[in-house]
């Protein structure tokens, strides 16, 4: 929908909406392409701001605007192209921004006071974003408000470890406090890519963590509550000025890439009131506004459902409640400009989240631990699908990302091809141009 479109919603002229400003971290979830996507169908006009290309959400029909920094880190960077940004908005309504990501989150949460007089905010204040964002943090707050958490503790030393491994019961979760932490190299690696470590034994527990606080001291161990990752849920909601819930949506995460702590690559529109009662109510205690990611995992020792963490953000799976008829991102856009509260929408279900390339990755793996056949991959896929590249209204993500892999599987077999090439004409020349051995006095070649 383009500035010259006058159609009047809820009494604002739809070509003086403000712009919706989506930031893109390099490298951090998959949600800011959702983001985009589900606001721009809506009419919005999107600014991304992104590091580097913007990846996927770069290349977006819905991206109308594209501004290009080096790292959200660059605070003065960023400020700069906000600051750009805000001034074209002059004499409107302000331009409402849209984190997706950890590292965007935490530049907007330091700059929350600065950002505020200028853009409409859709995420809590620090006093509430600050505790989510540090897991150490986050026990102490999560208890204060009644949320039903797993044991957790926040060690200082090696000997504070040792006295956790001979009390607990294991497994248990090590994490770094700091979820940024996770996709930084070398402990990206040490993690092997994923979420935490799951430890079985006491002395591995003190070795993780001599590895872990190595580089990063600031470790979170946490009771590990068992089952595969289909018993994880999720809880998405936008929670208005007074704590009040406008929309919300329930999902079950089927698979997980990396396998047992990732990401959902493979996820399940069901609506599961338990959660949705619980988690409401807890936010509202809380007077906790803005976005809210709750995840959960369905604990069979009790029965209950556990909060793991939660993200004062929209998911990387967004794409999914939209599919499913609660588009958060443009109920949070609407409640920032000021349009009038609808009522809450209900959820379509039965749809599924399928983000195939690292949901392949994910089926390797539970193949290999004995979790996951063949038969039952291929079963699982049918039905109604959303995808995350894929959307026949939005194609260049999903090509440019096919002619990518097309070119590396090219050069890959390429390379192969040359060596056995090579290798052959190799065996061609040593058969043909050898020199022959000199004949014995019998006549007969040595």
């Amino acid at each position: 929908m383009t500035a010259q479109v006058v159609a009047v919603q809820g009494g604002i002229e739809a070509g003086s909406r403000p712009d919706a400003v989506v930031l893109s971290c390099l490298g951090g979830s998959q949600g800011d392409l959702g983001v985009v996507r589900t606001l721009g169908r809506r009419g919005v006009r999107v600014v991304l701001v992104s590091e580097g290309n913007g990846g996927p959400a770069g290349l977006s029909r819905y991206a109308v605007e594209h501004h290009r920094i080096a790292r959200f880190s660059d605070d003065a960077e960023v400020m700069d192209v906000l600051a750009s940004i805000a001034a074209s908005h002059a004499g409107r309504r302000p331009p409402v921004l849209f984190p997706t990501a950890d590292p965007d989150l935490e530049f907007v949460t330091r700059h929350h006071a600065e950002l505020s007089p200028h853009f409409g905010l859709v995420n809590p204040p620090p006093s509430i974003v600050e505790p989510c964002l540090d897991k150490s943090r986050f026990h102490e707050f999560a208890s204060a408000h009644g949320f039903p958490v797993p044991d957790t503790w926040c060690p200082s030393d090696v000997e504070e470890v040792r006295r956790i491994g001979r009390s607990a019961r294991f497994p248990l979760i090590l994490k770094p406090a700091f979820p940024p932490s996770w996709g930084r190299e070398p402990l990206a690696s040490l993690l092997q890519h994923k979420k935490a470590l799951t430890l079985h034994t006491p002395d591995a527990l003190v070795d993780a963590y001599r590895q872990v606080a190595a580089i990063d001291p600031k470790v979170v161990i946490q009771d590990c509550v068992p089952g595969r990752d289909d018993r994880l849920y999720s809880l998405h909601v936008y929670m208005d000025r007074r704590s009040q819930p406008l929309a919300w949506f329930t999902g079950r995460k089927l698979r997980t890439y990396p396998t047992y702590a990732g990401i959902g690559c493979f996820v399940e529109s069901v609506v599961v009131p338990e959660i949705i009662d619980v988690g409401l109510a807890m936010l509202r205690r809380a007077r906790y506004t803005g976005s809210a990611l709750l995840q959960f995992k369905h604990d069979e020792r009790d029965g209950r459902f556990k909060l793991l963490e939660i993200n004062p953000r929209s998911s990387s799976w967004n794409q999914l409640a939209a599919a499913c008829g609660v588009n958060l991102p443009y109920v949070a856009y609407a409640d920032a400009i000021g349009l009038p509260a609808a009522r809450p929408p209900v959820q379509r279900e039965g749809v599924k989240y399928l983000y195939l390339e690292n949901d392949f990755l994910a089926f390797l793996d539970y193949r290999r631990h004995g979790d996951l056949s063949t038969r039952q991959w291929i079963a699982s896929l049918t039905g109604p699908k959303v995808f995350q590249l894929l959307a026949v209204d939005d194609l260049r993500p999903f090509l440019s990302d096919l002619a990518v892999k097309a070119g590396r599987a090219w050069r890959k077999a390429g390379r192969v091809l040359g060596g056995r090439w090579r290798s052959k004409s190799d065996s061609f020349s040593v058969a043909h141009h050898a020199p022959r051995a000199a004949p014995d006095r019998s006549g007969r070649e040595s």
